[in-house]
């Protein structure tokens, strides 16, 4: 049962990034020189369950298909650090706003100086790397500061309130004479 919601998660996070990449990426937003992919705003998922690390790779990936053979390979892969370095902030630093906001940091980084790679290094304009590395880092620090952190934040308060739910009825079954599996003592 636990592998299967693992793999559900994983799945479904793949599948919201892949389409929102697809639903924004014919827009304004994802073709102008600091491109806002809103997509990015799910890579705060890591902070909250390990498997968001493979939803988000599987997610980019299946996103990245209407892009150059390139963009798939190294944009997949930046997308995959950037997720386990914000899983490794997430284990680190339990709680609080600052885990969130460390948390945005790695896609901002990563991004930034791995996605102009495709574009410029490997396309032979290797002079126009560092701008190119602003303008991305850019686009990810406004996709993740308007929405990312936000979202991260709204989703630790909603998960939080959750447990405390889940933890109230746990001991109010037990207070009534049953088990946390529900059978009586």
């Amino acid at each position: 049962m636990k592998i299967a919601k693992i793999a559900a998660r994983a799945g479904i996070i793949a599948a919201l990034y892949a389409g929102l990449t697809y639903a924004f990426s014919f827009s304004s937003f994802a073709t102008w020189t600091v491109q806002f992919r809103i997509s990015e705003v799910l890579t705060v998922l890591p902070l909250f369950w390990g498997e968001a690390v493979i939803g988000l790779w599987a997610g980019c990936l299946l996103g990245n298909l209407i892009s150059a053979p390139l963009d798939i390979v190294f944009g997949s892969t930046a997308t995959l650090i950037a997720a386990l370095l914000t899983y490794i902030i997430g284990r680190l630093i339990k709680r609080g706003r600052l885990r969130v906001v460390l948390g945005a940091i790695p896609p901002v980084l990563v991004n930034a100086l791995i996605v102009p790679l495709t574009f410029t290094v490997f396309a032979g304009a290797s002079a126009a790397y560092p701008l190119q590395a602003v303008f991305v880092g850019a686009g990810q620090l406004a996709v993740l500061a308007v929405g990312g952190v936000p979202f991260g934040l709204g989703l630790t308060k909603y998960l939080a309130r959750y447990r405390a739910k889940k933890s109230e009825k746990l001991v109010s079954e037990q207070s009534d004479g049953k088990a946390a599996d529900g059978v009586k003592k």
